[in-house]
């Protein structure tokens, strides 16, 4: 159970759910979320290039190949390949962890845990495509901001887990002070409400398949695609009425009567008769459903069919309480008539504004996905890139130059040691450098000589430290500036001590502050490429795929 809570609150795709194991697997540290994120917004997802480019930025070396099943023994394991599902669903994605003489231990994507198979059924299932992937020795694997992120994550995690369980422990809190007044005589309340509990979680579930069909949890259950017995159902023309979906009306109806129970105290005379006739009206729906499923849809669905078994369960826990003879009309006074309507209002107008919120999340997220498909199109990129300004003044010896001399990629970023943005863009240009040999950076300053210029001394000092010829030496202090929360230039001095290099670096300063008054830079930071600048739409997040992919 709290499995599937946990990958109901968490869900993640095939592909970010195996390239999470894999990187479990070589102990790289890089957080769910952050994973899932890179991967579901790559303009290739879902695809192995996806895995492969996102597990490149965080410096873990990977290599995508065709691998025939005969030489899969022979492959570094762990890895990533693609399998054919069991029945009509997709193809996914795996992690093999372990190849032995007869059996593989592989993640089973459907059935969400580690199975063990005989090799020939595997290969059977096997497509051929494996993803190869080593967490090498250098600095850089995994991300530098890992514990801060899991920090974050495990707050989120908490506080969904605090809202998920909340109704479960007032339902629990409840029932002991009905056990504590009324004894023994609270058992059948007590099924009532918990039944009705369970009726409230299967709709919201109903829903959340409505909005969303990728969700993994609700795909086991329902099975893939719309026309899984779910998506048949709740997509054919009777799955609403007036233009409110059964789904909403049946959470409007569970978590009413929850609300009522809880409210009014579940052994409450008035609240139990209320809810017991209520549920007498549900009793027609339970026959139309179950001849709708079977008769015109021709499928059933799962989540459909533990509905009307619970909503038969009320009927039967009604009647054996005799709820519905508890009053006479005339017991039934005007607070609990306002109240209900109140209890089932609540829910009612929350899921009202709440689903279109949701689709236009979903709406959103897609086009997202669109656009980056189309803003990382190598031919768009480059007929953008070829129409902006270009560099016209000579950059030799200006400011700090990391990389290859004579790297394909020149990449020449304009920064202020105290710029927001500037500290934010250090980290990717770092992973460029880090992930591709042909990639050379040259940092320029907008630093002056004025007196009062509080950007001179950092820059200055990096520039000093510069002259020891070190480039891992420098990329240190570059670190140490651009990521420390607090940018303290006494701190950082008195780290990287310096022997008159300082006094030196006045005219460099000079030439530098030139470059950018011809230049026009207007702002920081500016980035060029290869002479021009980059385009407002591009970061440096994006060159990545640029970079690494061009001829």
């Amino acid at each position: 159970m709290l499995t599937f809570l946990k990958n109901f609150l968490e869900p993640k795709s095939n592909a970010s759910e195996a390239a999470k194991l894999l990187i479990d697997e070589l102990n790289v540290k890089i957080t769910k979320t952050t994973l899932s994120k890179e991967i579901e917004e790559h303009p290739d997802y879902p695809s192995l290039l996806c895995i492969s480019d996102v597990l490149h930025k965080y410096a873990v070396e990977n290599l995508a190949i065709r691998l025939d099943p005969d030489k899969l023994v022979e492959a570094p394991l762990p890895l990533i390949t693609l399998i054919k599902g069991k029945k009509t669903g997709p193809d996914f994605f795996t992690v093999v962890k372990e190849i032995k003489n007869s059996t593989v231990l592989f993640y089973d994507p459907e059935k969400r845990k580690w199975a063990t198979q005989p090799k020939e059924n595997f290969l059977k299932r096997y497509l051929g495509t494996v993803l190869l992937a080593e967490a090498s020795e250098r600095n850089g694997v995994g991300d530098r901001e890992y514990d801060k992120r899991l920090k974050e994550e495990k707050r989120n995690s908490f506080f969904q887990k605090l809202i998920v369980f909340g109704i479960p422990a007032i339902v629990a809190l409840a029932a002991t002070f009905a056990f504590l007044q009324a004894g023994i005589s609270a058992l059948l309340p007590f099924l009532f409400t918990s039944i009705t509990l369970a009726g409230a979680v299967t709709c919201a579930l109903l829903i959340w398949h409505e909005l969303d069909q990728s969700n993994p949890v609700t795909q086991q259950i329902c099975g893939y695609g719309e026309k899984s017995g779910c998506g048949a159902v709740l997509r054919s023309k009777a799955s609403k009425i007036a233009g409110i979906s059964w789904s909403t009306i049946g959470f409007t109806y569970f978590m009413g009567q929850i609300l009522l129970l809880l409210f009014s105290g579940i052994v409450n005379p008035r609240s139990l008769l209320i809810v017991s006739w209520l549920n007498i009206l549900t009793l027609p729906y339970i026959f139309f459903s179950l001849y709708y499923q079977r008769q015109v849809v021709k499928r059933w669905c799962t989540l459909c069919l533990f509905i009307q078994g619970l909503l038969a369960l009320q009927f039967v826990t009604a009647l054996a309480g005799s709820w519905y003879v508890l009053l006479s009309a005339n017991g039934i006074y005007q607070e609990f008539i306002l109240m209900p309507l109140t209890m089932f209002a609540v829910p009612f107008i929350t899921l009202m504004l709440l689903i279109p919120a949701l689709e236009k999340v979903k709406e959103y997220r897609n086009d997202k996905r669109e656009l980056r498909r189309l803003k990382h199109n190598p031919e768009i990129f480059n007929a953008l890139l070829t129409k902006q300004k270009t560099v016209t003044e000579p950059t030799e010896g200006l400011g700090i130059t990391l990389g290859k001399p004579d790297a394909k990629y020149k990449l020449i970023k304009v920064c202020n040691p105290y710029c927001g943005p500037c500290a934010k863009a250090h980290i990717p240009m770092d992973e460029l450098l880090n992930n591709n040999p042909d990639v050379q950076v040259q940092i320029i300053f907008t630093a002056t000589n004025k007196e009062g210029d509080s950007t001179s001394l950092p820059v200055k000092h990096l520039l000093a430290i510069t002259e020891k010829n070190s480039d891992q030496l420098t990329r240190q202090a570059l670190d140490d500036w651009y990521l420390s929360d607090k940018k303290d230039y006494q701190t950082f001095a008195a780290k990287y001590p310096l022997n008159g290099e300082f006094q030196k670096q006045d005219t460099k300063v000079d030439a530098m502050r030139d470059w950018c008054r011809k230049t026009g830079i207007a702002f920081t930071p500016t980035f060029f490429i290869n002479g021009y600048q980059l385009p407002a739409i591009y970061n440096l997040s994006d060159l990545k795929l640029f970079l690494t992919t061009q001829d």
